[in-house]
């Protein structure tokens, strides 16, 4: 492995399961020392140890003290039962928010734990954390690079490649989807809401046990499924729950009088509970503590959360309530702390969790998403909403679309954006309308060229849609359509990507004028999509057009200048002007090396036309070692990554060219399932490789068409 190659991160558990998963036969007994020695040279040249995250156990909420589940025996039996007999499964619990179903599913989750079984807690309360979480469940049991990154993109096979993984298993296992409110997020592709077909992400095994945890109650959600109503405790056991939580709070009587007033829901429970037993706690017994319920107005969860703010603000931390607000406007899991920054950031955060409000980890928090919902509800103001677009904004502005190493970062951070775009018709102004929609066409830029065009795209539109006040002419609704024209591009249709960028480039030349920047990259773009309808003539005046005004208004080495320059040199190579092309690249080649950097993705595109244009000419080894080095530059991204499908399947055209017809079968197969798997079969990069694989079987070469 070379010094630029990414080294695996494991435990010594993973390292323990990952080689008790390769089959006990590999090395005879006599060959102990043989397998041993192998086994220490991988660890020594591809892994990195790492101490155990915790990553696969329950919200920290649910891990802290030990308070006893009270009123849910006979659930947690059932649950219990169909754990040992996972084919029944799988298990739905349903209840409104609060009522204790993460809390019972953590309890469920020890109890399996403690047979020495895996346990994975997924959040299903976004698609883009979702598919994240689950890649880790595939990577926590050997899944290849190639499985992990089909999950992350939610790729139309990711959820066979998942279960594969699961029913091979080496242990037994659970796996709690955790606030599955929207049933959608369960589906796959040609699969139901929720689980109604068996088909989707949660499945019935022989191996183990989904539990889905959901506020929508709707049976018709989960046909496929047991379902658990999980409803309010009773008054004893809620007053239980109280003595539990604290126990030098009040008698029995007045426990019971408090947990009336709360209505016997866990999440209220919990908070006056933790809150009593709390440093900061105004309100020293349980009798107090309802009266001061009486005082305060709104939901049950909302009048003990001003309880606890209260108390933290008279114990000296005011700013608690700040970032509880602040928080409140993102995605209720994993918030990074970084994009809450205000003065008193820590204390405030220690208080928070000290009362039961948040979770925390060394680098983000979590709300309860009734919590969030509640917080949320109370703020009438603008205040915290345009605070909050603003952090992430900014928290945007560090990363850069197209470098790989910030796509994870990108990832992250789009839960939070989609919920900022949810919340836009409360609060929204056209000033940070316009800050969001030019952040949406950011982020859908680098999760596309992660190679997520679909969430890239669910994106653009939500943001076009919660942002329609600003209007079609507005330059950030126009970033975001012309983004969007790109990844519907991208999806193979050229035909509504055309129309979607004369509409745009309309729009801009006559309010921005011909050779504003933005107007720069819609005339690039209109001249794109003519090559990839194969108007090659019309595509270079195009081209040649935009770049004469590049040079004058934005200079000789800008970025979209070199671009102009590579692309109008393609299309002069696809009008077979092979030699006037091949000298364009190789001066573009010098100054993107020079500009960019010799591993930068654009020089690297580069490389792949000098390829290309170099198989066109006959000249079939050289061009095949050319895209070997390619592949090798390419190594940083994932291997169903479109751009290392395309280079494979130029490799095999460049390798059947030669003769060696066998391995060029092979290498057109795994692109074509490749193709497939991320793509999916209709699409025109599929449906090419199908082409040229059967034609070869006929002993047919078809010669490849490279897109620039």
């Amino acid at each position: 492995m070379s010094d630029q190659e990414e080294r695996i991160p494991l435990t010594f558990a993973e390292i323990y399961r990952c080689a008790h998963a390769a089959g006990t036969g590999a090395f005879p007994p006599f060959e102990l020392q043989r397998g041993l020695d192998s086994l220490r040279d991988w660890i020594d040249r591809e892994v990195d140890i790492v101490e155990e995250t915790g990553w696969d156990l329950a919200p920290t909420v649910l891990r802290g003290r030990y308070v006893r589940l009270r009123g849910r025996r006979d659930l947690l039996k059932n649950l219990t039962t169909l754990a040992r007999r996972p084919e029944d499964g799988p298990a739905v619990l349903v209840g409104k928010g609060g009522a204790g179903k993460s809390a019972l599913a953590a309890t469920l989750a020890e109890q399996v734990r403690s047979w020495d079984r895996q346990v994975w807690w997924v959040s299903a309360a976004d698609p883009t954390e979702f598919f994240m979480d689950l890649a880790e469940v595939a990577r926590s049991v050997c899944g290849s690079p190639s499985d992990v990154q089909s999950i992350v993109k939610g790729a139309a096979d990711a959820p066979d490649r998942l279960w594969r993984l699961l029913e091979d298993a080496p242990r037994g296992w659970l796996l709690v989807l955790d606030n599955a409110d929207d049933p959608w997020t369960l589906a796959a592709a040609g699969s139901s809401a929720g689980v109604q077909n068996g088909l989707g992400w949660a499945r019935a095994s022989r191996r183990g046990l989904v539990v889905v945890t959901s506020r929508q109650t709707d049976p018709r959600m989960w046909e496929a499924a047991r379902i658990f109503p999980v409803d309010d405790l009773n008054v004893a056991d809620a007053a239980q729950v109280l003595r539990d939580l604290a126990p030098e709070a009040g008698t029995e009587a007045e426990a019971l009088a408090l947990a009336r007033r709360l209505g016997g829901l866990p999440l209220a429970l919990h908070l006056a509970g933790t809150y009593l037993n709390s440093e900061i706690a105004q309100r020293h017994n349980f009798t107090e503590y309802a009266r001061a319920l009486d005082g305060a107005t709104g939901t049950i969860v909302a009048r003990a959360t001003k309880i606890s703010l209260d108390g933290l603000a008279i114990n000296g931390v005011p700013q608690a309530r700040k970032v509880l607000r602040l928080a409140s406007y993102y995605s209720p899991t994993s918030i990074p702390t970084r994009i809450l920054s205000m003065a008193g950031l820590e204390e405030a955060l220690a208080g928070l969790r000290g009362v039961g409000l948040i979770q925390q980890t060394r680098q983000a928090i979590t709300l309860h998403p009734t919590l969030t919902d509640t917080t949320r509800a109370d703020l009438e103001e603008p205040e915290f909403w345009r605070k909050a677009v603003a952090h992430l904004v900014g928290e945007l502005g560090r990363l850069r679309s197209d470098l790989p190493d910030h796509w994870p970062e990108y990832r992250l951070l789009a839960q939070h954006l989609l919920a900022l775009l949810d919340t836009t018709a409360d609060h929204g102004d056209r000033h940070h309308l316009a800050l969001l929609a030019n952040a949406t066409a950011d982020m859908a830029r680098a999760l596309s060229r992660s190679g997520a065009s679909r969430t890239a795209g669910a994106m653009c539109r939500a943001a076009m849609a919660r942002c329609a006040a600003l209007g079609e002419e507005h330059p950030a609704m126009l970033h975001t359509r012309h983004q969007l024209a790109w990844i519907v591009a991208d999806g193979g249709d050229f035909a509504q990507a055309e129309a979607i960028y004369h509409d745009v480039l309309r729009i801009r030349i006559r309010v921005l004028g011909p050779s504003h920047p933005d107007t720069l990259d819609s005339r690039h773009e209109f001249a794109w999509i003519a090559t990839c309808l194969g108007r090659w003539a019309e595509a270079e005046r195009r081209y040649r057009d935009a770049l004469r005004d590049r040079l004058i208004h934005q200079g000789p080495d800008a970025e979209g200048t070199l671009t102009t320059r590579h692309e109008l040199s393609y299309a002069i190579v696809r009008q077979d002007r092979l030699s006037e092309a091949l000298h364009a690249f190789r001066d573009v080649l010098r100054d993107r090396q020079r500009v960019l950097g010799e591993n930068h993705p654009q020089t690297l595109q580069t490389q792949h036309a000098l390829a290309w244009i170099t198989a066109k000419q006959g000249r079939w080894a050289e061009a095949e070692a050319m895209y070997r080095r390619l592949l090798d530059l390419r190594r940083v991204l994932e291997t169903d990554h479109p751009h290392v499908l395309l280079t494979r399947h130029e490799l095999a055209w460049t390798i059947a060219r030669q003769g060696r017809r066998a391995e060029a079968e092979s290498l057109y197969r795994y692109v074509l399932q490749g193709r497939s798997r991320v793509l999916g079969h209709d699409h025109p990069d599929t449906e090419t490789t199908q082409h040229a694989f059967n034609e070869l079987l006929q002993g047919r070469i078809v010669d490849a068409v490279h897109l620039a």
